[in-house]
Formats: structure tokens, C-alpha cells, sequence
């Protein structure tokens, strides 16, 4: 560096010095000494101080630009990282949408023998084959309707005023089906709240290739002033006469609510009736404010629903199509590892990309199913790859703990689904260890989620 500054200063003074000499009009002989070594020196040295101060100022000037560019750089990667965050995040909270169930009844011929402790909030209400083979199809299920119906709203008054849902594709047709559901409603309410018996809002689930607990939780998405629903299934086969899996009858009931559901002190405070005008100003003003996130629910009953805590938490669940061929063990092994791992990280018992958790998560304590006759998970074709796909991240169920309702409560038709739901919720509130649900939609479809009990509870 110095020599370079050396040899620059060299040829700027050789350069000056020839301008000075040969080409300026200057009588040097004139000068004193001291203007004539000035003349000679200092335009160089001004020069090279010049080209050194611009050289490091653009030096400066380029880190500069570079240093700006770097950071707009990095801004804009950490901007991206933090945008691929919170995407995957959002992702994965919608992956990790829940659904509270705040309680569960049962109406079926048998208790199954799994279960063992009766709540006011997860009740099975008992009723003998015989007795309703012989009413008939339509008054069985009527008068299991009713039955559930008078538990829930002897249990909670405030059921009257939420939407019951009913699982479609009866077989006498869906609106047969609601009818029936609604007149059963009406003689419950009338039975438990003759004065105050609100009509019933009966609808269909949306018919759809989701699984049920997706279907449910859209159903919350698109209705953010619904607080809680009553999910039904019921029908029944006793009259009919089946090959290999017995006839059977059950009516299920889930109250199922959203999760951010929140109750303040003024979500409880009745609306004035401000068309009187005898109404003193003090209760004019006593506080009311709408709350349209508890849906039709009246203020003095939304204590009422809120005092129903959740027992259980119903994960998203995901589904395998096999495209009209029945599953073989040997392929459905690969099938179903990525479709057990997405089902685990729905259920937060398994972190994304195989990231581990902070602590081991809980045991898989049963397995509810609807995989045909066989119960054996070794000779079952769609049990097999389940459990096998669940050794391989550290899940070893045993064989005893896979519940087949068919074999447990038979053949119950479009109510299957809520069946199945209701029993894994009540056992998963039970043991207070999450338990797993696969629904047989045929030989060519398999759905598998995850009910865990509620936090806290």
C-alpha cells in the first residue's frame, strides 16, 4: 500500500512538474525559494491527498451500499423466515382445530364392558333388544330419542335453544328421519319445560367424503354465532336380519361447542325491555350488550350451558381413499405411516417435519373401529397397517384394547359414526388418555382421528 501511494505520489510530481515547466506560462526564475518549492510540492501532495480522501471515500461509499444491501437483505430473509413462521403456524393451528365435547349420551341395548364409570355428563342409558324389537323400527328409535332427550335437557336446560344436527343417509329418508328427531324433541320438551319450549332447529350434517369431526368443524367455521350444537345418530336394524354382524340399535348425543366459547358477567345480563316507558333509567342502563357469539341462547340459561365443562377435545381426522380396491396389508403398511403421522400431528401427540416433543407424549389407551367382523388386529386387513404404522412411532397398543362396535353393539347403521364418537369420547374422559377412532367408510375408504380428553380436566 505504501508502495503504491509511493509510486502515485512519483508520477503526479513527474506529471506537475512537466506542466509546470514546459507548458504554464510561470517565470520560475522570478519566484523566492520558498513560493518556487511550494509550486513544485504542494499541488502533488493536494492531489494525492484528494485522490486518497475521494479513493476512501468511495470505498466508504460502496461498504456503504454493500452493508445497506445486506441488511436489506437480511431483513427481507428473516422477514420471509418470519412470515414461514407464522404460515406455518396458522397452518398448523387450523391442522390442530379442536372441537369441545361438554357431554355424551347413549341409548343401546348392551353397556359395553369396557366401561366402567358413570358420569352426569357421559351417560348410557340402557335399553333391552327385545323390548324394543318388538315396538317396531319407528317406535324403538322415538322412544330412544326421548329418552336421550329428557337426559340432556334434565341435564342442561339450555340445550333447547342450540341446533340439533342429525347424521343423513337414512334409509325411509332423511326427512322422515328429522321429523322424527323433532317430534321426539318436542314431547322431551314438553316433558321436562312444558312453559317455555322453544321450536326445535333440526338440520342435516352437510353429506360430504370428510370425515364427521371435519365436517363439524366447518360447520363452527362458517357459523361463528353458534356456540354449541347437539350432534345426533340414530337408527336402528333390530328388524332386519343380518349375515355375520348382528342387528343393531343405538342412539348417540354429543354436545359439542367451540373452543373459544367465553362467558362474562355481561353476557348473562337480560336485555332490557326498552318499549316501556315505565322502565326506570337505572335499568336502561344496567349493562346489557349483545352476545352474538352464544347464538339463540338467552342470557339466563348461558351459565347454564357453561357449567357443562368439556370432558374431551375431537381432533381433525384424515381419510384414505384406495380407489375402489380393498386394502392390502403389504401396501397399506406405506399407506398408512404418513396417513397415522398427519393424524398424531393433528392431534399435537406428534410434532411436525418428526421434530420432537418436550415430554413423551401420552399412551394411546384404546382404539375404537368399525373395520368389519374380525376383531383381531393381526388378521384384520385394515387394522393390520394401523397398528403396524403405529408401532413404528412408538405407539404399542395391545390387541385387546381395539373396540369393534359392530361386534359390541352391531350393526346401527347411518348412526355408526356417532356411535363410534360418543364411545371414544366417553372413554377418552374415562381414562384420561387420548383415544383413536377409525371409521370403515366401505372397502375402499378409511377415516382416523383422535378424541383427548379436555385440558384441564
Amino acid at each position: 500500500m505504501v508502495l503504491m501511494v509511493f509510486v502515485l505520489f512519483a508520477v503526479l510530481t513527474i506529471a506537475w512538474w512537466g506542466v509546470l515547466w514546459f507548458v504554464l506560462p510561470v517565470d520560475l526564475a522570478a519566484l523566492a525559494p520558498p513560493s518556487l518549492i511550494s509550486l513544485h510540492v504542494a499541488p502533488p501532495v493536494l492531489a494525492l491527498f484528494a485522490l486518497l480522501v475521494g479513493n476512501q471515500a468511495w470505498k466508504w461509499n460502496v461498504a456503504r451500499k454493500k452493508k445497506i444491501r445486506k441488511d436489506a437483505k437480511e431483513a427481507q430473509e428473516a422477514a420471509d423466515l418470519a412470515a414461514k413462521a407464522a404460515a406455518s403456524e396458522a397452518e398448523l393451528a387450523q391442522r390442530r382445530a379442536v372441537i369441545d365435547c361438554r357431554a355424551v349420551w347413549l341409548a343401546v341395548p348392551e353397556t359395553p364392558d369396557w366401561f366402567m364409570n358413570e358420569s352426569p355428563q357421559c351417560r348410557i342409558l340402557e335399553q333391552d333388544a327385545d323390548s324394543l324389537r318388538a315396538m317396531g323400527r319407528d317406535a324403538a328409535l322415538s322412544s330412544s330419542l326421548q329418552l336421550v332427550f329428557e337426559a340432556a335437557l334434565l341435564q342442561c336446560e339450555a340445550l333447547a335453544y342450540l341446533p340439533l344436527y342429525l347424521l343423513p343417509g337414512h334409509a325411509e329418508g332423511d326427512e322422515m328421519a328429522l321429523e322424527r328427531v323433532r317430534e321426539a324433541w318436542q314431547e322431551a320438551l314438553a316433558a321436562v319445560s312444558p312453559e317455555d319450549a322453544p321450536a326445535p332447529d333440526c338440520r342435516l350434517i352437510p353429506a360430504s367424503d370428510e370425515p364427521l369431526t371435519d365436517r363439524i368443524i366447518t360447520l363452527f367455521e362458517n357459523d361463528p354465532a353458534m356456540p354449541a350444537m347437539c350432534l345426533f345418530g340414530a337408527d336402528s336394524l333390530l328388524d332386519k336380519a343380518a349375515a355375520g354382524i348382528k342387528p343393531g340399535h343405538a342412539v348417540a348425543a354429543l354436545i359439542l361447542s367451540r373452543p373459544s366459547l367465553t362467558l362474562t358477567e355481561t353476557d348473562i345480563i337480560e336485555k332490557p325491555d326498552l318499549s316501556n316507558p315505565y322502565l326506570p333509567h337505572w335499568e336502561r342502563e344496567q349493562g346489557y350488550k349483545d352476545a352474538p357469539q352464544w347464538g339463540k341462547v338467552p342470557p339466563r340459561l348461558r351459565k347454564n350451558l357453561w357449567s357443562l365443562s368439556p370432558v374431551a377435545a375431537l381432533h381433525r381426522s384424515r381419510a384414505l381413499n384406495f380407489q375402489g380396491e380393498a386394502v392390502r396389508p403389504a401396501k397399506g403398511r406405506q399407506q398408512f405411516h404418513a396417513l397415522i403421522e398427519n393424524v398424531l400431528v393433528d392431534a399435537a401427540l406428534r410434532e411436525p417435519d418428526g421434530k420432537a416433543k418436550e415430554t413423551e407424549p401420552p399412551e394411546l389407551e384404546f382404539l375404537f373401529h368399525n373395520c368389519g367382523a374380525d376383531n383381531a388386529p393381526a388378521t384384520n386387513d385394515k387394522l393390520t397397517p394401523v397398528f403396524a404404522a403405529l408401532r413404528r412411532f412408538d405407539y404399542w397398543m395391545k390387541s385387546d384394547r381395539a373396540k369393534n362396535v359392530l361386534t359390541e353393539q352391531g350393526d346401527t347403521g347411518t348412526a355408526c359414526p356417532a356411535l363410534m364418537l360418543a364411545e371414544a369420547t366417553m372413554c377418552a374422559a374415562m381414562t384420561q388418555m387420548p383415544v383413536m377412532v377409525v371409521d370403515s367408510g366401505g372397502a375402499d375408504r378409511l377415516s382416523i382421528g383422535v378424541v383427548r380428553p379436555a385440558a384441564g380436566t
